[in-house]
């Protein structure tokens, strides 16, 4: 039942092309949209030292951020301008220490979407391919909603 969102898709691409400002959470946790279609998004991610923890390492919750920010935008694209979906189960899986400084891509794909679920996966690896996160989500949908962002 995947359907194509013209409105966020637009939405985004305004957003890549500089022409809509970026969400303020992509300014916290440093995100730039890469590729958009429906049911896949990538993105770029970059931790910095606002992103360090106690110890000295990168927070996992950078990782959990950015991992959530494209597995909710793969549902999002999929979905008709009338629904919006909400995250109910966001699962992550660190692999290897998030370098500093370091562009990463984040790749999400849709898995499944019904009427009132949507499930994707993604992986945030360097450009050599080298993994350090991944992760899935399961979101709820609501239809027949009307938000700020789709109208």
């Amino acid at each position: 039942m995947q359907q194509i969102n013209q409105q966020a898709l637009e939405r985004l691409k305004r957003i890549q092309s500089g022409e809509l400002p970026n969400p303020p959470m992509w300014e916290t946790v440093p995100l730039r949209l890469v590729s958009i279609v429906p049911g896949r998004v990538e993105m770029e991610a970059v931790a910095d030292e606002r992103h360090i923890n106690a110890i000295g390492s990168v927070h996992g919750g950078f990782a959990a951020t950015v991992l959530d920010t494209v597995l909710g935008l793969a549902i999002y694209t999929s979905l008709g301008a009338e629904a919006r979906h909400i995250t109910v189960d966001l699962a992550v899986k660190l692999v290897k220490a998030i370098p500093l400084n370091t562009p990463l891509i984040a790749a999400s794909e849709l898995v499944h979407i019904s009427r009132s679920v949507g499930v994707s996966q993604a992986v945030l690896r360097s450009a050599e391919g080298v993994v350090y996160a991944h992760g899935t989500t399961t979101c709820m949908i609501q239809r027949g909603v009307v938000t700020a962002a789709t109208t």
